[in-house]
C-alpha cells in the first residue's frame, strides 16, 4: 500500500471533537451503566481550553551530541482547564476566585468574600469538560482532579455584551499519589466499534 499526501480516512468524520461543550463539577462515572452525572456549572462562551504541560529535561552527559532514548525525565506534568464562563451566579463568582467564602444568609443578596487562605473545602472534586465526538453518541470527557482556580477573578463588562468570567482551573494530585506517578486528571474517550 501507498503512503497517503492527506491524512483523510474514511473514519475521519467520526474522529472530531465538536462544538465548545459543558463543563461539569464534580462529575462521577458510573462504570457499571458508563454514565457520567454530575452538577452543570453554566454557560459558557468563545470555547474553552484543555492543556498540559509537560517539562522534560536530559542530563548534560560528556561525550554525547545528541539526545539519547530513555535519558529524558519528566520535571513537572500540569493539567488546566480553562472556562470561559458566561453565567453568573453567586457560587460560580466564588469558585472563580478560589480561597473565598459565599454567606447565604442575607435575605437580599448573596455575599462573596475573598480570604488569603485555602482550605481543603476550596477544592472541587473535579472540574470536566464534556464533549461531542462526531462519530459516537458517547461523550468525550477530560477530569480534573481537585480541581482549584489558580488565577483569581477577572470580569470585563461592556455595553452591548454580556460578562465573560474566564477561570483557570489547575488540577492537584492527592498526597498519596505523588510517589506513584499518577497525574491528576483523566480523559474519558469513547472506543471505537469494532469492524
Amino acid at each position: 500500500m501507498a503512503v497517503s499526501t492527506v491524512g483523510v480516512s474514511q473514519a475521519t468524520p467520526e474522529r472530531m471533537i465538536l462544538d465548545a461543550g459543558a463543563i461539569y463539577k464534580n462529575l462521577t462515572y458510573d462504570d457499571t451503566v458508563g454514565e457520567f452525572t454530575g452538577q452543570l456549572l453554566g454557560a459558557t462562551s468563545g470555547g474553552n481550553e484543555f492543556t498540559v504541560e509537560i517539562e522534560q529535561r536530559e542530563p548534560e552527559i560528556d561525550g554525547v551530541k545528541t539526545r539519547v532514548r530513555g535519558l529524558k525525565f519528566v520535571n513537572s506534568h500540569l493539567a488546566n482547564l480553562v472556562v470561559n464562563l458566561k453565567e453568573m451566579t453567586a457560587e460560580n463568582i466564588r469558585l472563580a476566585i478560589g480561597p473565598a467564602d459565599l454567606d447565604t444568609s442575607d435575605t437580599n443578596f448573596d455575599i462573596v468574600t475573598g480570604r488569603d487562605t485555602i482550605k481543603d473545602s476550596d477544592y472541587l472534586d473535579n472540574i470536566s469538560y464534556v464533549g461531542r465526538l462526531s462519530g459516537s453518541n458517547k461523550p468525550v470527557v477530560i477530569m480534573l482532579e481537585n480541581a482549584l482556580s489558580a488565577e483569581g477573578f477577572t470580569m470585563t463588562s461592556e455595553d452591548d455584551n454580556e460578562a465573560v468570567i474566564p477561570i483557570t482551573f489547575h488540577a492537584h494530585a492527592n498526597a498519596e499519589d505523588i510517589t506513584s506517578g499518577v497525574n491528576a486528571y483523566k480523559i474519558y474517550y469513547p472506543k471505537e466499534p469494532v469492524a
